[in-house]
């Protein structure tokens, strides 16, 4: 019997903000645009692609946007518009296959495996792109390869209106020379690390032979990334991923958006000494564990991240809620933070194995530290005392 192999897409409208003004009021079309940023203290969430020609781009202040470009037309966000066209988006790839699997406002995996048993696949991403064109004025790229993360990274490859395939045998030429901050999933703050040990393209990654000092950057993520890199992905398009029948989960909107990093990693440490209590107090233990990050343009992002272990341990738990705030791109003001845990099970019910010879003194220390900022700052206010950076020689 012939092996049948995956096709998944993912497909991403092309500055989706601006896009839907312009599918509003064609007369926009080739005026540069900007959205948000009206005041001084305001960023652009996003620009269309005649503003980028000037060297505008999201996180950017209107007021430099506007001394880039003098002619800059800056929009208000209107939110009930994006969920217009974004239900118009997924209506119509819903007209294709159910497999759907949402990334976010703008974008969606689609595993098209058995939809193109007849079809080319190029055929029909074509098909799709005119029609969301033509019948909708919105603009879309459209990655085409055998799994989620090569699909992902095929549609940034050509913006706007692209369509690229992807395919194992392409990785050489296409992928592994693109810069190692492109490589979805490696953070904003991961990236500098990995080039201060030689790591500066995705091939590098791919044949970086010092394994010792590629666990101190990754962590426990090393095996993952490096398959990835190599192209392989065993994640499935999955709807709904984020429902859970079972969670524990909190969450804060914040009246003054939050604009700083550490104050971002304060708030999520708070969020999480929560949920552990109440984890503990439920006398479970979790797996899994997500964040939410809602910017103060109401976009969302969620991340989440499957332990091969249970554990109720703040530190443990951390950990996973500041690496997965740390590989968000975005550098948007904050309006909610969220963590919530999930894939439950009672505490009784969890054999953990313990090698009395292998105590880790270092994260002991660490965990210590951590509880006792958490104990002192909600008792007394959690601006009393903050964890230090380290000061890099």
């Amino acid at each position: 019997m012939e092996k049948k192999y995956k096709v998944i897409f993912h497909i991403d409208l092309n500055a989706f903000f601006a896009s839907c003004e312009i599918a509003e009021d064609p007369n926009l079309k080739n005026i540069p645009i900007g959205i948000g940023g009206s005041s001084d203290r305001g960023v652009l969430t996003t620009a269309n692609y005649e503003a980028r020609k000037y060297g505008i781009k999201s996180g950017m202040s209107g007021v430099e946007a506007r001394r880039l470009c003098p002619k800059l037309l800056i929009l208000p966000v209107n939110f009930d518009l994006y969920n217009k066209y974004s239900n118009i988006f997924f209506n119509l790839l819903h007209e294709y296959t159910d497999l759907i699997e949402k990334g976010s406002i703008d974008e969606g995996y689609l595993d098209m495996t058995d939809d193109c048993s007849e079809v080319h696949p190029l055929e029909i991403a074509k098909e799709i792109q005119e029609r969301l064109l033509n019948e909708h004025k919105l603009p879309v790229s459209i990655g085409v390869a055998p799994n989620m993360f090569l699909a992902k990274m095929a549609s940034d490859m050509k913006k706007p209106l692209g369509i690229t395939v992807l395919r194992k045998r392409d990785l050489k030429e296409k992928l592994w020379p693109l810069p190692i901050e492109d490589m979805f999933g490696i953070g904003k703050k991961t990236y500098p690390n990995l080039k201060l040990i030689g790591i500066n393209t995705i091939g590098d990654l791919v044949n970086y032979k010092d394994l010792r000092k590629l666990n101190l950057v990754l962590g426990n993520r090393t095996d993952h990334f490096l398959d990835l890199a190599k192209g392989y992905d065993k994640r499935i398009v999955t709807p709904d991923r984020y429902v859970d029948m079972k969670s524990i989960g909190t969450s804060s909107t914040y009246l003054s958006d939050i604009y700083e990093y550490q104050k971002a990693l304060t708030n999520l440490s708070k969020l999480t000494q929560k949920v552990t209590n109440r984890l503990i107090e439920d006398e479970s233990v979790s797996k899994t564990i997500s964040i939410q990050v809602r910017y103060n343009d109401f976009s969302q992002i969620n991340r989440s991240f499957t332990l091969d272990f249970y554990t109720d341990n703040f530190y443990e738990i951390y950990k996973v809620v500041e690496r997965l705030f740390d590989e968000n791109p975005s550098d948007l003001p904050i309006r909610l933070l969220g963590v919530s845990l999930s894939n439950l099970i009672p505490t009784e019910n969890n054999v953990k194995q313990i090698n009395i010879f292998d105590v880790p003194k270092e994260t002991t220390k660490e965990e210590t530290v951590l509880r006792l900022i958490n104990t002192i700052n909600d008792t007394y206010g959690n601006k009393l005392i903050k964890r230090g950076a380290k000061i890099k020689k």
